[in-house]
């Protein structure tokens, strides 16, 4: 029983899948839900730090399995008064009851 608990956990570490963790879901750059959580970040983002953005394109989405949902969202948006573009990158909890709170947003 001891070996194959430990050969399982080798198996689950080489492929980097470790229990709690991010999962990459490419499924869900396009996905409509995704753009409504980018869309309540740059709300966020213009709240706390007065930076208003126009998201331009969602880049990387992952998920992680809590008491809810927590999805990393990397995203490239253009500050409403410049051309810059920046990388922008949020991190948003729903719960089961889909109830959704920004835990952080930022942009560089």
């Amino acid at each position: 029983m001891f070996k194959i608990l430990i050969a399982l956990s080798l198996l689950v570490a080489i492929q980097g899948q470790l229990a709690g963790g991010f999962t990459d879901r490419p499924d869900l750059l396009n996905d409509s839900t995704t753009r409504a959580m980018v869309q309540l970040a740059v709300s966020e983002l213009a709240k706390t730090t007065n930076l208003a953005v126009s998201p331009i394109k969602i880049v990387k989405v992952a998920t992680q399995v809590v008491n809810g949902v927590n999805y990393r969202i990397d995203f490239i948006a253009r500050p409403l008064s410049s051309d810059a573009v920046l990388t922008c990158s949020t991190k948003i909890y729903q719960s089961f009851q889909g109830q959704r709170t920004v835990s952080s947003v930022g942009c560089v």
